[in-house]
């Protein structure tokens, strides 16, 4: 039997209230692990230049296209 079978066990003999706090306590611990990158993933440098550039520059400023984007989905149709 697995160590996570055993907790289980053991989980169903607890009330809902310590259930949860035990949750809380393994969503914490989730939340600290650190995820390693491997060697051949890009350098921040080599993502953010692919990023640059793939939405072309037509001289337009923020609050025109959020005017046209907002005209697209509400516009009134006659």
């Amino acid at each position: 039997m697995s160590t996570l079978e055993k907790t289980i066990n053991l989980l169903n003999a607890l009330p809902e209230n310590q259930i949860e706090t035990i949750y809380s306590f393994v969503q914490f611990l989730s939340s600290q692990q650190t995820v390693e990158r491997t060697a051949d993933t890009d350098p921040l440098d080599d993502i953010f230049s692919n990023i640059v550039g793939a939405v072309p520059d037509t001289g337009k400023s923020l609050e025109e296209y959020r005017a046209e984007r907002i005209n697209e989905k509400y516009e009134v149709i006659n």
